[in-house]
């Protein structure tokens, strides 16, 4: 018997699997359309973190080259994808980092001024000096995004996007008539999702050297910012170089100079002064041991002044072991000798401590008479020789009872002018001087031999109390603020003294913020530059 409804079921049968092949086409293009997508956006984000890294990284850069702490910071190189069901994640991509190849810094026309010591003015003499330095590039490698290149140097960080740079931060070179230029040195060893990264100082920028340019000439800045310094030049971070009225220039070298276009040369404008930082730091990934060596010295300068001795008393000097980013250098050997006068011990080496000082202390004999010379010296780089620049010398007054003394109590820089002027033409004269207003004060008469001058600074840098009296540990000069004993000089504003043609004008010296002090037999060195910039320094021992 033949049954009229037995092919009925097929129909469901060819209903359910058109059901499921509609459900694999539209899982596919989910697969194909929609995860791409959602892939795309998720590596996005995983880029905007990564741009945020290496923005903290570049902070950290300037604050290790500033301050000289250790800091880190890891880079978010990879993505890490949401689980999925049903549908396929690609593979996790890596991005990586790696740092360039050195290219020079140079600062070229850069003459350190007539404040700085000796030694300084000798390297920083207008010529051409050249550090080294790297760049980190970020090179990321997403599955759907196409992020473009990120650079870290040690003035900015930027996106290098085809034929414009985008900064992601201001720049660090120029700041106002500070000049902090950082040179980054290391190796970055095999990334992952994320990447820990270390900065470490090799020579952090603790010193400030003061420079300008004689003749009124450019100073110019050359540094390597990426792989595109032509569009780096034309970027808004070098438009807002040029707000600064100090900024003549932001431009690429051309291809004949360089032609890797991964330097910049910036030039200011020489008859500005400047405040120029220099420092050196290490980046490498955090399990990466340290392949940068700290710098050797390079130069020696003197940190005591107004130094003065006294026969039986211990009296020490101080120098300063400094390495080619002007920077104070540790572990070096001193050599300190009496070359003159009768001191003992007369020679002593010392080693140079973590902030680069190393200190001679020296006592006179009881029967001593003239002023005491220390050298101080050493052979920085290790070349075998002691050459000018890494040596220094220190006259010490001697000072007896009755306050007389002579010498320079300073370094071989000459920071203190002239000593007690003699009765010459066109010198202001110390010709006497008495207590006063309590005998808390000592009154100075100075005979201005040439031209009208102005006392525009002064300092007092040593005060010698007579017959173990008490001590004066603040002055001040014709009504001016105290000032400590010892301290750099102070600019006079309202209390300058004009010192007329040919005349004899008397000023105080005020001790007043001393307890029990009596000048009457004491002795101070006083120090005053004049409105043309010169300075003398007067012995002065209060009858």
């Amino acid at each position: 018997m033949e049954l009229l409804d037995s092919e009925r079921g097929q129909a469901v049968q060819v209903g359910a699997i058109l059901l499921f092949g509609f459900l694999v086409i539209g899982l596919s293009l989910y697969q194909a359309t929609v995860v791409p997508q959602q892939t795309k956006a998720t590596e996005f984000g995983a880029y905007l973190d990564a741009s945020d890294d290496l923005v903290s990284l570049h902070n950290d850069v300037l604050a290790t080259a500033t301050r000289g702490v250790q800091s880190g910071v890891t880079v978010q190189t990879g993505v890490q994808y949401r689980p999925r069901v049903v549908f396929i994640n690609p593979g996790p991509p890596t991005g990586s980092l790696t740092l360039t190849d050195s290219r020079d810094i140079t600062i070229a026309g850069a003459d350190a001024v007539d404040g700085e010591p000796e030694a300084v003015r000798t390297l920083w003499d207008g010529g051409t000096r050249t550090y080294e330095s790297k760049v980190l590039r970020y090179s990321p490698d997403y599955n759907e995004f196409d992020g473009t290149p990120i650079t870290v140097s040690g003035a900015a960080v930027q996106r290098e996007a085809g034929a414009n740079v985008v900064p992601l931060g201001g720049q660090t070179l120029v700041s106002g008539n500070r000049i902090t230029a950082v040179s980054i040195d290391g190796r970055i060893g095999q990334t992952a999702a994320r990447t820990p990264l270390t900065v470490a100082p090799i020579s952090s920028a603790t010193r400030t050297v003061t420079v300008t340019n004689e003749s009124d000439e450019d100073i110019t800045l050359t540094l390597p910012v990426g792989s595109n310094a032509t569009a780096w030049s034309r970027s808004p971070t070098a438009d807002r170089m040029l707000e600064n009225a100090r900024v003549k220039a932001v431009s690429d070298l051309g291809d004949g100079a360089d032609p890797t276009n991964s330097l910049v040369r910036v030039t200011l404008n020489g008859s500005y002064t400047y405040e120029l930082r220099l420092a050196k730091v290490e980046l490498s990934s955090s399990s990466a041991a340290s392949t940068v060596a700290s710098p050797d010295g390079q130069y020696l300068v003197p940190v005591t002044t107004g130094a003065a001795a006294a026969p039986d008393k211990s009296t020490e000097v101080v120098v300063e072991a400094r390495d080619r980013y002007n920077n104070p250098v540790e572990g070096e050997l001193i050599d300190f000798t009496v070359t003159e006068g009768d001191a003992s011990p007369t020679s002593r080496t010392v080693t140079t401590t973590d902030d680069g000082r190393a200190g001679f202390a020296f006592t006179p004999a009881a029967d001593a008479d003239g002023p005491i010379t220390v050298r101080a010296s050493g052979d920085l780089d290790g070349d075998g020789t002691v050459e000018a620049i890494e040596q220094t010398t220190y006259t010490v007054p001697l000072v007896n009872g009755s306050g007389s003394g002579g010498g320079t109590g300073a370094g071989d820089d000459g920071s203190t002018g002239e000593i007690n002027p003699p009765q010459e033409d066109q010198d202001v004269i110390l010709t006497g001087a008495t207590a006063t207003n309590g005998n808390d004060a000592a009154r100075i008469s100075l005979n201005n031999t040439g031209a009208e001058r102005v006392v525009t600074s002064f300092r007092v840098s040593f005060y010698y109390p007579d017959q173990g009296g008490n001590g004066a540990e603040t002055a001040s000069f014709n009504g001016s603020p105290a000032q400590n004993v010892g301290a750099d000089q102070y600019t006079l504003g309202p209390d300058r003294v004009t010192l007329p043609s040919d005349a004899t004008t008397d000023i105080t010296i005020d001790f007043a913020a001393n307890k029990n002090l009596d000048t009457r037999g004491d002795f101070f060195i006083l120090t005053v530059q004049f409105d043309d910039g010169e300075f003398a320094t007067y012995f002065v021992a209060v009858p």
